[in-house]
């Protein structure tokens, strides 16, 4: 990297593909949001067991090349569990709790585990773990001190490949393939997975690919895995990097007039109604309110305490208009 290339500083306007997407989908739900800070009481059951999978799969990939399949699975057990209970769930659920977690439950996610050692082990005991929850800050060309931001969770060398690996969980599921086409060809056109590759290869220039590490979360079947691997070549990240920039800037300018219009298309979307309903069904301007109103709390979202930025201060710095990394 360049020596003049533009720092990183506590100052620096962030944006990463979770409030890009907001403002895509809503600028008023980006506004309440990302602006003032507020949010629902408690948090949605897929986003907790998600948290606690993650949790559990940093255990699985930096221990398995040195424990065996057993131990391996107690250990990131124990990682699930702790993320689990910090968000205030059970760890040994009774009955009544079960029927109310669903699939989403520690003996689910214990039988998940177990299988997906098993599915994965001659990959974890060859792959070399590069970096573990790795944050990156790339400044948008175009702009004056405003970077893209995001955290992978896996970059691994296997099989002479940098790679991306990057866990999620699902309910899609069929019976045949165990996940629905739509769900595994929604990736191939995901932004979150552009963003990925553009800033991962920053950090990692022999990075290839980003490979999306899908697990099946169902009451039965608790061996369903599937890696879906996707590299975007550069016309399409350099477009990708035209929209993004394009989208922070409808951003700063809604910023500057003080004003985020709704959407009222998104208003009840596939899955269900927007958290911030309520706010925008009794008031024309969410910022003139005293407070987060009832049923909501003030969380304000900090980049520098949830990625971990912070210690890219002075390190790793992107190059103002540097090529978009080719695949």
């Amino acid at each position: 990297m360049a020596n003049d290339s533009p720092a990183l500083t506590s100052k620096s306007q962030f944006y990463d593909n979770t409030m890009v997407s907001s403002y895509k989908e809503c600028p008023r739900r980006y506004q309440i949001r990302h602006k003032l800070g507020w949010r629902s009481q408690g948090t949605a059951m897929p986003l907790i067991f998600g948290l606690s999978w993650h949790a559990g799969m940093d255990a699985v990939w930096t221990y398995a090349p040195k424990l065996p399949s057993g131990e391996l699975a107690d250990i990131a057990l124990m990682q699930f569990l702790e993320t689990w209970e910090a968000e205030g769930m059970p760890a040994r659920p009774d009955l009544e709790q079960l029927e109310a977690l669903g699939n989403r439950n520690p003996s689910v996610a214990h039988e998940m585990i177990v299988n997906y050692i098993a599915a994965r082990g001659a990959m974890l005991r060859e792959a070399k773990l590069v970096a573990c929850e790795q944050p990156f800050a790339v400044p948008l060309p175009g702009a004056t001190d405003v970077w893209y931001i995001g955290r992978l969770d896996k970059v691994i060398e296997y099989n002479g490949q940098t790679l991306v690996i990057e866990h999620k969980t699902t309910s899609e599921y069929k019976k045949d393939g165990g996940f629905k086409s739509l769900y595994i060809e929604s990736w191939y056109s995901d932004s979150q997975v552009k963003g990925y590759q553009f800033g991962g290869a920053m950090f990692f220039p022999d990075l290839s690919q980003v490979w999306i590490d899908a697990a099946l979360v169902h009451k039965t079947v608790h061996d369903a895995f599937r890696f879906v691997p996707v590299a975007h070549q550069q016309p399409l990240l350099q477009e990708w990097l035209r929209d993004t920039l394009d989208w922070v800037k409808r951003i700063q300018g809604d910023a500057e007039r003080n004003y985020f219009p709704k959407n009222e298309s998104a208003c009840i979307g596939k899955y269900g109604a927007c958290p911030f309903l309520d706010i925008c069904r009794t008031t024309a301007d969410p910022a003139k309110l005293a407070g987060p109103p009832p049923g909501y709390i003030l969380d304000r979202w900090e980049p520098f305490e949830t990625l971990g930025l912070a210690k890219l201060i002075g390190d790793k710095k992107g190059a103002e208009g540097a090529d978009v990394p080719r695949s």
